[in-house]
């Protein structure tokens, strides 16, 4: 929870990129830090995860459905 001088947003941030920079870093990312991802995310962070995994999906020739079924749920 954030208190009143925004530490929760700057926590929130530290942890949504501490998990995007694993996720980006391996190239089969674990489903539970994707779930964790998707769980706190705040709508200004969509982008940037959805970016992540329309690359990763690219640069593999068979891509996980995994990954497509969870870039499907946000299109």
């Amino acid at each position: 929870m954030a208190d009143d001088n925004g530490n929760g947003k700057n926590l929130h941030a530290q942890i949504f990129q501490l998990l995007m920079d694993k996720v980006r870093d391996d190239t089969f990312p674990s489903a539970t830090h994707l779930d964790m991802l998707e769980f706190m995310m705040q709508p200004e962070d969509v982008e940037e995860y959805t970016s992540l995994l329309i690359e990763k999906v690219s640069q593999d020739n068979f891509p996980s459905l995994d990954h497509l079924r969870r870039l499907q749920s946000f299109a």
